[in-house]
């Protein structure tokens, strides 16, 4: 089962000793329209135009999943529970190698890290530059971090595979969705161990 959450940076190098390299991303999954306003407001997801749970997924190129939070309401975004559950004043990632996307901007100055591979945002319109475009070599870097990055999307796409957190959710119990959110990370874990063990 993957870890959901690490009380100490300590606990986190052990869970993680023999893995230099970490590739970090969010997830989300549908859930129903809440019928008052306030809850509504509370799990609307801007990026994706839903209601949905987000929650925060740790893998290898492996594609085994270290660490899995507990579902956030939809209105969070990936950076900001990324710093709630790995708070930037502790030396989480001072050995590891770390692949995010752009829903991560702002990880190289917040936190100590070995390496970090990050992709480059398209700058914003201004009166100089209304047509804003990335160079030829912040393109070209995207892609080699994209490629690099494809297997958290995998794992991801692993614990799908569960229609329960592909399809839209009716369940009401936090408790539920998370304990269900773990069994199926961890049948995906299972599932490449035994692959590794019989080839």
């Amino acid at each position: 089962m993957p870890i959901r959450h690490f009380e100490t940076v300590e606990d986190f190098e052990k869970a993680t000793e023999n893995v230099e390299e970490l590739i970090i991303d969010g997830f989300e999954n549908p859930k129903e329209r809440a019928s008052d306003y306030r809850t509504q407001k509370e799990n609307y997801s801007g990026k994706s135009k839903a209601h949905v749970d987000i929650g925060l997924c740790m893998t290898d190129r492996r594609r085994y999943i270290y660490y899995l939070s507990n579902y956030y309401p939809g209105k969070n975004v990936d950076y900001g529970i990324l710093k709630q559950e790995f708070p930037p004043e502790k030396d989480w990632f001072k050995w590891k190698r770390i692949l995010l996307d752009l829903g991560f901007i702002g990880f190289e100055k917040d936190y100590e890290y070995w390496e970090v591979f990050i992709g480059h945002k398209k700058p914003r319109k201004s009166e100089k530059n209304p047509k804003p475009e990335l160079t030829e070599f912040e393109k070209q870097w995207n892609k080699v971090v994209a490629r690099k990055r494809i297997f958290v999307e995998h794992a991801i796409g692993g614990m799908k595979i569960f229609r329960i957190l592909k399809n839209k959710c009716r369940l009401k119990s936090k408790r539920l969705k998370n304990r269900i959110l773990g069994v199926a990370a961890g049948l995906w874990n299972y599932k490449l161990k035994y692959r590794q063990a019989h080839t």
